[in-house]
């Protein structure tokens, strides 16, 4: 071990480093990154590294942050477009990392010496790509002040580890906003509940009690022809009171629920947050392309949601390795005709005679809830809900909703 080479071992250790940063509850996506780029610019000792993220068009790129290594500082806000430098641009599109040695003159970089390299006194450039899903989505710029430097193979290995490294925190950080976003979206469906059965609570309690103060108005009135006119009065006022608290208990719970956007749109929300939550078992195929944009159902957004989360996430669950989960969707007549698809184990005939039951699962870990609670919903609009199924070839499950009458 005591003749390795010093300058090797403090790029694997660097590099074991940047595999260990991960972004949680106490680690922010920006903190992340931070550490990223503080590490490269002390490996490398390079005076700026810089992580620069490009347009969706991919017609312009903009620093997000920018470590500047004499004094610690960070900043960022600067841009630059694909019009302006498109050698630049081209020779980001076309290589695993673009080093120029001597910037200014590198037929690559050249380009953006008057713009951005000679204000800034940079003389060296090591800019590697990050990509998700097979797309770049932007760069790290480390870039060198001084005397121009040759930026050696370690150099060049190392910035397409940090590369790589910094697209997993790219992707934890989309993870984790997908998860945080479902959770809210599911805490709120299960607050809905819970004040649904407030609300029949409720509403069960002034239905009896209304009874029992038209028992008293009762007594009142015999009262009252038995000459006992103050106590009749007196109860009298009594029911009046009770019949405001009748009237608030019978509105709580009350709510314009009205929420009916176009079908399509509210499904094309959800496919991001699909793709996350099923992504690791199954691959997620849309196809909303016999849906026209403006169909909307009797569902309200939130019941659509809940409804085709519950079969997308069931569909997922029924995939013993990597398949495919099919969501499609279509207009016929007067409905909107939308199936989940799965080609996992399938169910037999005993269990496809209990799955609508409440509590009932065949997961470990499973309430048993999800298909009951979408059965309910589909109860509500008089939408139906079809299966097929056969083990060990997949199911399906095919629902058709009525239109929503506006």
């Amino acid at each position: 071990m005591g003749d390795r080479d010093p300058r090797r071992v403090a790029f694997e250790t660097a590099r074991l480093e940047l595999a260990r940063l991960r972004i949680n509850a106490d680690a922010s996506q920006e903190v992340a990154l931070q550490g990223a780029l503080r590490l490269c610019a002390r490996t490398l000792k390079c005076e700026r590294v810089g992580f620069w993220r490009f347009t969706p068009d991919h017609g312009a790129m903009r620093s997000e942050m920018q470590f500047t290594l004499s004094s610690g500082e960070w900043g960022g806000g600067d841009t630059l477009t694909a019009a302006r430098f498109p050698r630049y641009w081209a020779a980001l599109g076309g290589r695993r990392v673009v080093a120029a040695n001597n910037a200014q003159t590198d037929l690559d970089t050249a380009e953006l010496a008057d713009r951005y390299l000679r204000p800034l006194g940079i003389t060296s450039l090591l800019d590697a790509p990050v990509f998700r899903a097979g797309e770049m989505v932007g760069v790290i710029c480390h870039e060198h002040v001084g005397a121009p430097r040759v930026w050696s193979p370690e150099e060049l290995t190392f910035a397409t580890a940090a590369a790589d490294l910094t697209s997993m925190l790219l992707e934890q950080a989309d993870r984790l906003t997908a998860e945080r976003e479902l959770r809210l979206r599911t805490g709120r469906l299960l607050a809905a509940e819970k004040l649904e059965m407030l609300v029949g609570l409720a509403k069960g309690l002034a239905h009896d009690f209304n009874n029992l103060l038209l028992a008293i108005e009762l007594v009142a009135g015999k009262l009252a022809l038995r000459g006992d006119a103050d106590t009749a009065e007196s109860l009298t006022a009594c029911t009046r009171m009770g019949g405001h608290l009748v009237g608030q208990l019978q509105r709580f719970g009350s709510r314009d629920d009205t929420s009916h956007q176009p079908a399509r749109g509210v499904l094309e929300r959800m496919v991001p947050i699909l793709e996350t939550l099923i992504r690791d078992v199954a691959t997620v195929v849309v196809d909303l392309d016999g849906l026209a944009p403006d169909s909307i159902t009797a569902l309200t957004d939130a019941q659509l949601e809940q409804v085709v989360l519950n079969l997308c996430l069931n569909a997922r669950d029924a995939i013993p390795g990597h398949g495919t989960v099919r969501l499609t969707a279509r207009d016929d007549d007067d409905a909107v005709v939308l199936s989940v698809a799965d080609d996992g184990i399938g169910m037999p005939p005993d269990i496809v005679e209990r799955i609508w039951e409440p509590y009932f699962t065949t997961k470990g870990t499973g309430t048993g809830l999800g298909l009951a609670t979408v059965r309910g919903i589909l109860d509500e609009v008089d939408a139906t809900i079809g299966l097929d199924t056969r083990p060990g070839e997949g199911t399906t499950f095919t629902l058709r909703l009525p239109r929503a009458t506006l």
